[in-house]
């Protein structure tokens, strides 16, 4: 499936076992990504949220819009939302600093003193320490202001690098929350193009016990694209979906001259707010028969 990294096998997954689904189950998180970063994404969470359609989110909490998410999270306390951790702030001139430290040492800041603007430098300066920090006090930030946090994740991949992994998850376990985790084989590092790093990510990943920590079986990420019809796109994704747990994602925004101003891919996240705003794809989920769960269900069952 373009834009999706599949299970190489048929074996049933064991968190979802444990929660009592069959191994013929198709269950399917649909996750917002980027809530927080700017009014534009906060208005379309929130509408996405509230449709049913979006089932849970995740705010980067470093971004100049946190308030007004944490806000939001207030005013719906069933909106199942959780931390995007990120040490990067990847856009040209709308940028996000480290939480933890202004010092230069932590490797976490570039030289206009504000997170990397891209995963690959955050990987070589930050180290495993300033990480650790930085994480723990994004997840505490999100704490303080009243956010139920029902899981962390990862903004552009950078906490799930071999070099970051094995504190993220220590943290996940800490804080009692899930942490989003694909079902990782070498095949599917090779099909991420991480072949360089297999090995450490499969060091790590050994480590964890299936039974107590939800994996993800197949993960969709690749829908930051422009479309004429994007509601047909993702509809062509849900019928795709197969047996196991999926977490598919999105980025909606809607547009306007702040949006614009800030991202070239406004095209993409309006078309993401316009199709996950309606209630309809919830329905076209439900009724493929498709189980539609959030992260407050997989943190239920820890």
């Amino acid at each position: 499936m373009e834009g999706a990294i599949e299970r190489n096998n048929n074996e049933l997954n064991k968190f979802l076992k444990k929660m009592g689904y069959g191994p013929d189950d198709r269950v399917l998180i649909t996750h917002i990504d980027d809530m927080g970063f700017c009014h534009a994404a906060n208005v379309a969470s929130e509408a996405c949220l509230a449709s049913g359609a979006a089932s849970c989110a995740s705010i980067i909490v470093n971004a100049p819009w946190f308030q007004e998410a944490a806000s939001i999270c207030k005013t719906h306390p069933e909106f199942d939302v959780g931390v995007h951790l990120t040490l990067t702030a990847e856009y040209p001139t709308f940028r996000w600093p480290a939480l933890s430290t202004r010092d230069p040492a932590s490797g976490l800041m570039d030289s206009e003193g504000y997170l990397w603007h891209t995963r690959e430098d955050a990987i070589r300066h930050v180290t495993e320490a300033a990480a650790e920090a930085e994480m723990r006090a994004q997840i505490d930030t999100a704490l303080t202001a009243g956010i139920e946090v029902t899981h962390i994740d990862t903004h552009m991949g950078s906490v799930v690098h071999p070099k970051f992994l094995a504190i993220y998850l220590a943290l996940a376990q800490e804080y009692g929350v899930p942490a989003f985790l694909p079902n990782i084989t070498r095949e599917r590092l090779e099909a991420l193009r991480e072949t360089g790093n297999s090995d450490d990510y499969l060091e790590v990943l050994e480590k964890v016990d299936t039974d107590a920590v939800p994996t993800l079986d197949e993960i969709i990420i690749d829908t930051l694209i422009e479309l004429n019809d994007k509601k047909a796109f993702y509809r062509s994704l849900i019928d795709d979906i197969k047996p196991g747990l999926t977490h598919l994602l999105f980025h909606p925004a809607k547009d306007g001259d702040e949006l614009r101003a800030i991202a070239d891919t406004f095209g993409s996240r309006n078309a993401d707010f316009i199709a996950w705003s309606d209630p309809e794809m919830r329905t076209y989920i439900e009724s493929a028969g498709i189980q539609h769960i959030g992260y407050r269900d997989l943190k239920a069952n820890l």
